[in-house]
């Protein structure tokens, strides 16, 4: 590469590396947002407490996240972006090494929220950097490592962990999202030197500029979708449990086919919000997630026809971000930056929340009235999305 060596890697094959370690790192990421959604129920008996207690470690990573997120970006702005991303790694390795070791349900609390310090500094950190290393015609293609790596997680990764806690213990789920980190560390640290020196942030975009009736409504869509969604996704091992086909678990299939739809949601959306729009991506993916959550409570004594649902929920699942982003662009102008960050946070909110609402309704009425909670849930988001996606975008 050619142009100023503070910002670039020389060569494109420390390009190359760098970006793969950058995507391994998000695959352990997005691993660790859900890794407790596989294991729960062992978590639970080894621990001796109820599978909805369990499922808060869910609320607790998230929640965490939504805080540390823009504050970490705040605190550490001017420093180095090469020390903040070993600093992440270093926070997400301890934290999940430390659920691995906890002997008590606090312990693993406090594993989890350090864990997630450690995710909410490195995801934007790594975005920016990707971003960084390339030309600007290639930045949507870096950017995709990121992004495609934490949908690899699901695809791939979430599964994978699921069968290696129920084989052995759920501890070496945490192990394995550990053993991810330490492959991403190793194949930084020799380039570090090489790295492109620059902040962890960018400044901050005007809120006034970027806060406005027409985006906080979409922040509200975003909340009420992805609340809707985890109060089924939060508990689908407690769903599920008892599920078998030819005696074997079904949930590590599900789960499986889930993250293959989203495989497909996530290389699909792109494409389907540029020719049909954001409005009728949205609709269509909130309508088609909304039944497909009823869905899975209703049949989730059908072994074949819940990974069937699997796999449509995860097309439709990873088929709303786009869109909504799409448009908060579009109405925030020079205040994306802002925007998209509060619309991450408010993914996280909405994933905490999700996570209580379903113990909540799990702890007093059972499984069945799951469907009714995210069925009303998805449809308000369903009516809120065509109510806000429908407000005109500044000319």
């Amino acid at each position: 590469m050619s142009g100023s060596g503070s910002k670039t890697l020389r060569g494109a094959s420390h390009q190359t590396v760098l970006l793969a370690a950058l995507g391994v790192g998000a695959v352990a990421i997005g691993m660790d947002t859900f890794v407790v959604i596989g294991v729960l129920n062992e978590i639970a008996a080894s621990l001796e407490i109820p599978a909805t207690r369990a499922g808060q470690l869910v609320s607790v990573y998230a929640l965490s996240y939504a805080v540390f997120a823009p504050l970490s970006a705040w605190l550490l702005r001017g420093l180095d972006r090469r020390r903040v991303i070993l600093l992440a790694i270093g926070f997400f390795l301890a934290g999940n090494l430390a659920c691995g070791l906890a002997t008590g349900f606090y312990q693993i609390v406090a594993g989890r929220i350090v864990s997630a310090l450690g995710a909410a500094i490195f995801t934007p950190a790594a975005t920016a950097l990707a971003s960084d290393l390339v030309p600007p015609h290639r930045k949507g293609a870096a950017l995709a490592v990121i992004f495609g790596g934490m949908t690899v997680a699901q695809a791939a990764g979430i599964p994978l962990a699921t069968l290696i806690g129920q084989m052995f213990d759920w501890r070496y789920a945490f192990y394995f999202v550990v053993v991810l980190g330490l492959v991403a560390l190793a194949i930084l640290m020799p380039l570090m030197g090489r790295l492109p020196v620059g902040a962890a942030a960018p400044a901050a975009a005007s809120a006034s500029r970027a806060l406005t009736p027409a985006t906080a409504g979409l922040l509200l869509v975003t909340f009420l979708i992805v609340l809707s969604e985890f109060v089924v996704y939060t508990y689908v091992s407690v769903i599920l449990d008892g599920t078998t086909y030819a005696g074997a678990p079904i949930l590590p299939a599900v789960l499986l086919a889930y993250g293959i739809g989203a495989l497909a949601g996530n290389f699909a959306t792109g494409i389907l919000t540029d020719r049909l729009g954001p409005l009728q991506v949205l609709v269509g993916a909130v309508a088609a997630q909304t039944t497909l959550l009823v869905a899975l409570v209703v049949w989730r004594d059908a072994a074949l026809l819940t990974v069937a649902v699997g796999f449509v929920w995860g097309v439709a699942s990873y088929m709303y971000l786009v869109p909504i982003q799409h448009r908060l662009l579009s109405h925030a102008g020079g205040g994306g930056t802002l925007i998209l960050s509060l619309n991450s946070s408010l993914i996280y909110i909405g994933i905490s929340a999700g996570a209580w609402a379903g113990g909540a309704v799990l702890d007093r009425a059972g499984i069945a009235p799951l469907a009714l909670v995210a069925g009303t849930l998805g449809t308000v988001a369903l009516v809120a999305a065509v109510v806000f996606m429908r407000r005109p975008v500044p000319g």
